[in-house]
């Protein structure tokens, strides 16, 4: 597992590319709001297969 930060202002540059260029891998993205139970059970945009999370944090 990896974890890459980007500024929102590259969103529409580095997802479209992670779309095209994942090779079979699951990809989720989410917003960092400052609540992280929402952003990773709310607001996440999964590329590939969803996988179950563990919220327990």
């Amino acid at each position: 597992m990896y974890q890459v930060a980007f500024a929102p202002s590259e969103f529409a540059r580095i997802v479209p590319w992670l779309m095209l260029n994942r090779d079979g891998l699951t990809v989720f993205v989410h917003p960092e709001t400052g609540d992280d139970l929402a952003d990773h059970r709310d607001y996440p945009l999964w590329l590939g297969e969803k996988l179950e999370l563990n919220l327990r944090f």
